[in-house]
């Protein structure tokens, strides 16, 4: 494991370039056999390798998650502990069971091509095939130096995905308060945060930041289709490993200073809601009224009908009548 660690770290960085394989077997103190053995196990691992008699090897960069994959040119500050897996019952829940056992003392990701027992808000189940989508959670450790906010560390992850999905897709996105990240009217993207509790202190250690990303799925249960889309409908030579390594690169150069909601311009700005009448369930209540803003600790402004305003920092718009669009729901 640890020479199939290696060849793979030396082949993505000779990439697209190839790498020969007496470089390997110098570099690694391995036979060429050895490595000849290592790369077909690589090879039957899923990850794309091509090999060209006088030339070597050559990594090509497919749509595997990987590890090596996701780390390929990625510089996080601080260290992150990175996990990718093959199935998973939920992201979210792997990372609380870890968090549960021993307290984070620095960020964790897990990654997982499929989730079994994926779910939302209010324990709603979501869809999560393998090979069209991203499930992704990132566990971080919460300090007296640290402290959570977590209204405004929703509000910048949604604005962390929105800009990765432009900036590799260039596609139009718009977030629906306070978790939905939208493209075509469709729900693409999915953001559930949760916080562990140390029983001794009663207070929050940990938060989970779980991310569902819908990237090319097309057939969605039928409960879902109307409101459920993809980011894309057709393929692309973007790869998984690319989105993962965009989005952590993004989240955590933000991170240091998403309390001060420095991002909150940008959310406005890709906000479907603001000027729109919704219906807002709260706790047990459901408001309707028209959402004037987002103020900067991310809680929506609602003008309600008697006409006061009313800041809610927690709760689900479960209905927009947009007076402009083609979203409905």
């Amino acid at each position: 494991m640890a020479n199939q660690t290696e060849v793979l770290r030396l082949l993505m960085a000779t990439a697209p370039d190839y790498c020969s394989g007496d470089r390997l077997a110098s570099e690694l103190a391995i036979s060429r056999t050895a490595v000849w053995k290592v790369v077909q196990g690589l090879q039957t691992a899923g990850y794309s390798i091509e090999s060209r008699h006088g030339l070597g090897y050559r990594y090509v960069e497919n749509n595997q998650l990987s590890v090596a994959g996701i780390k390929n040119g990625l510089k996080l500050s601080p260290v992150v502990q990175l996990n990718v897996l093959p199935s998973v019952d939920s992201t979210n829940a792997y990372l609380k069971r870890m968090a549960t056992r021993t307290p984070l003392v620095e960020p964790v990701v897990v990654v997982a091509d499929t989730q079994t027992a994926g779910y939302g808000r209010s324990g709603r189940t979501f869809y999560s095939p393998g090979q069209t989508g991203i499930y992704l959670s990132i566990g971080l450790p919460v300090t007296a130096s640290q402290p959570l906010n977590a209204g405004l560390l929703t509000t910048s992850t949604a604005v962390v995905v929105a800009q990765t999905l432009q900036q590799l897709f260039n596609v139009s996105v718009e977030l629906k308060w306070v978790n939905d990240v939208l493209v075509n009217h469709h729900k693409v993207v999915g953001i559930m945060s949760e916080g562990i509790t140390n029983l001794e202190t009663g207070q929050i250690s940990t938060v989970v930041v779980g991310m569902g990303i819908n990237l090319t799925t097309a057939a969605f249960p039928t409960a879902i289709q109307k409101k459920a889309g993809a980011v894309l409908t057709h393929q692309t030579a973007i790869t998984r490993n690319q989105v993962v390594r965009t989005l952590l690169q993004t989240f955590f150069d933000g991170y240091p200073t998403y309390r001060t909601g420095d991002f909150m311009p940008t959310y406005r700005k890709l906000s479907m809601v603001i000027n729109q009448r919704v219906v807002l369930k709260s706790g047990v209540q459901t408001y309707d009224g028209v959402v004037e803003d987002i103020d900067q600790n991310g809680a929506l402004v609602v003008r309600l009908p008697d006409g006061r305003t009313q800041h809610f920092s927690s709760g689900e718009i479960t209905k927009v009548n947009l007076l402009t669009g083609q979203y409905h729901g």
